[in-house]
């Protein structure tokens, strides 16, 4: 719609809140403009024909906040048996607090395909004992990674309680910086720097190596929660190239492919019980 001026000439449109939303999402992609690639993502099923479709959890509709979604029967369209047993297997193989997730009702009980650590929330009273003394969002954030690794969506969810603040503000901070971690990582995260001059110097023999003896992808953690692989640019420590860096305190220099695969399984043996 466009407004016009006391003087008759056309302005640019002013939509309502809901036009500013809509005008950014690609939807032929299903997904928000300008954002990290999975962002926003609708979530969509694929049918016996390989076309993606709606999942139909009417939580659009629920959760409007204009009241502009309805959710009809279509039929046009041949309706599709739920197939049980395919939901449950996609269910495990996804980390709560995604689509449906490893925490939903039908798998409820059984063990996640990935890993998935459990959450003590007794480390989380330090965390509430710090917001009722006034911390801040970004250091409950800080404090919440330092207990857990990572931050818990059950997390996200209490701190937003404590706060008074809508969970999806929360969600946004800690999804806005790079140094906090949404998914659970292995208890060695391991960093090979990927800078250039770790680059020329074979940080990509050594990241393989990583990928090989791991038997994980880039950004993986192994299923036993024992490792996590990344990459990351320079650390500053050019004249040591390649340069991995082990947890936050520990940076190793001139690694090779060799190296990399020893200190596995030098890390593996630590954890055996004698």
């Amino acid at each position: 719609m466009r407004r016009r001026s006391r003087g008759g000439t056309a302005t640019e449109p002013r939509g309502s809140a809901l036009y500013e939303v809509l005008k950014g999402i690609d939807f032929e992609r299903r997904e928000l403009l300008d954002k990290p690639r999975g962002v926003g993502l609708f979530d969509l099923v694929k049918d016996k024909g390989g076309s993606y479709r709606c999942y139909a959890c009417t939580l659009c509709e629920r959760t409007c906040p204009v009241d502009c979604i309805e959710i009809d029967y279509c039929p046009e369209f041949e309706e599709l048996p739920f197939d049980l047993e395919a939901e449950r297997a996609a269910a495990l193989a996804t980390l709560p607090g995604e689509s449906c997730g490893a925490n939903s009702a039908c798998v409820v009980g059984e063990q996640p395909a990935g890993f998935v650590p459990e959450i003590d929330m007794k480390k989380f009273d330090a965390v509430v004992a710090g917001i009722r003394s006034g911390t801040g969002l970004v250091q409950a954030l800080h404090s919440t990674q330092e207990a857990y690794g990572y931050l818990p969506r059950v997390a996200l969810e209490n701190i937003a309680g404590e706060m008074g603040l809508p969970l999806s503000r929360v969600f946004g901070v800690a999804s806005f910086y790079g140094q906090f971690r949404l998914v659970p990582v292995g208890k060695h995260v391991i960093d090979v720097c990927m800078g250039t001059a770790c680059h020329v110097a074979g940080a990509p023999l050594v990241v393989e190596a990583f990928s090989q003896e791991l038997e994980i992808p880039v950004g993986g953690t192994t299923p036993d929660g024992l490792f996590t692989l990344q990459t990351v640019n320079c650390v500053g420590s050019c004249a040591l190239a390649p340069v991995v860096r082990l947890g936050d305190d520990e940076t190793i220099g001139r690694v090779g492919p060799n190296e990399a695969r020893r200190l596995v399984r030098r890390l593996r043996k630590a954890e055996v019980p004698a």
